[in-house]
């Protein structure tokens, strides 16, 4: 009796959380913005769909936006552990209590943002702008060679992670390389280690680091591939493909619809394709039934 009343308990105080989340969350209407007569986009620097100079993929996509809707860009940096805190008003923790916070600075959060489960309980998502994989890495002198892809990607993810028998392979906390987010990888590793998040500026440093053997997304390798193109080795895959989007405030629905009518119409014209040529033309060799759809 006294465990099923623990556990009312616990699902009561779950739903109650949701409701307190849900019911402060921030929204801004389009006639807001409007009014204000300025989009604020906020952005974590990433590979190549952001930088503290407002330019990248994602960049240029939401300035684009801005002008459909008829005001002025302003691009707003962030960091990862303040992205989604800025946008929603909120901040996510363990606990499940989430923490209000004082300034709302931004409108769209936009900049390679993996379409994960765990951002999804916080926020919603335009269509998917893009497709990303995390693969293994590794200095070319490791003692790691990459598999033979066989077509079949459960098979090549389970090759990849045998490779990692017996090594130690290095991960970022609390983005998507976290090591903790691949069991099977925990599992065949003899060791899996999370670097803190400000410890390297970006996932595309491990490559000028000590580290031999390193989870990467995918866009920052085929950044890294423009850049040196032999300090690396792609081993294989990790885990299945999964999309990027545009991030908005749980009731900013509106401004969310609006976007996806405006980037439905860009793919369509195949503007949306020209762009991501710019930055990523390596992008359509490894993705090229992603990005050859009729419509996003």
């Amino acid at each position: 009796m006294n465990k099923l009343y623990a556990k009312l308990i616990a699902t009561a105080f779950c739903f109650l959380s949701i409701f307190i989340f849900y019911s402060t969350s921030h929204s801004i209407s389009l006639a807001e913005i409007r009014a204000r007569g300025e989009l604020h986009h906020l952005g974590v620097p990433y590979a190549h769909f952001a930088n503290n100079d407002a330019d990248g993929l994602d960049c240029v996509l939401i300035r684009r936006f801005a002008a459909y809707l008829g005001v002025t860009y302003k691009f707003i940096p962030t960091n990862w552990k303040d992205a989604i805190p800025d946008l929603i008003g909120m901040r996510p923790t363990p606990s499940g209590i989430d923490q209000p916070v004082t300034t709302i600075r931004g409108d769209i959060l936009a900049n390679g943002l993996s379409m994960i489960p765990e951002r999804r309980e916080y926020v919603i998502f335009s269509k998917p702008t893009f497709t990303t994989q995390i693969w293994l890495l590794a200095k070319p002198d490791a003692d790691i060679v990459p598999i033979l892809p066989t077509g079949n990607v459960e098979k090549d993810i389970k090759m990849t992670l045998a490779k990692t028998t017996g090594k130690t392979v290095f991960g970022i906390k609390d983005i998507c390389i976290d090591v903790n987010l691949f069991p099977k990888l925990l599992e065949k590793a003899h060791t899996a280690i999370n670097i803190p998040l400000h410890t390297l500026a970006q996932p595309i440093s491990f490559l000028k680091s000590s580290y031999d053997i390193f989870l990467m997304e995918s866009p920052s390798a085929l950044m890294a591939l423009g850049m040196w193109p032999y300090s690396f080795k792609i081993i294989g895959p990790v885990a299945k493909q999964q999309n990027m989007g545009v991030a908005f405030a749980p009731d900013s629905l509106e401004l969310r619809d609006e976007f996806n009518r405006f980037y439905t119409a860009l793919w369509k014209s195949g503007e949306y394709q020209k762009l991501v040529n710019s930055y990523y033309p390596n992008s359509f060799q490894y993705f090229k039934k992603f990005f050859t759809k009729s419509s996003p």
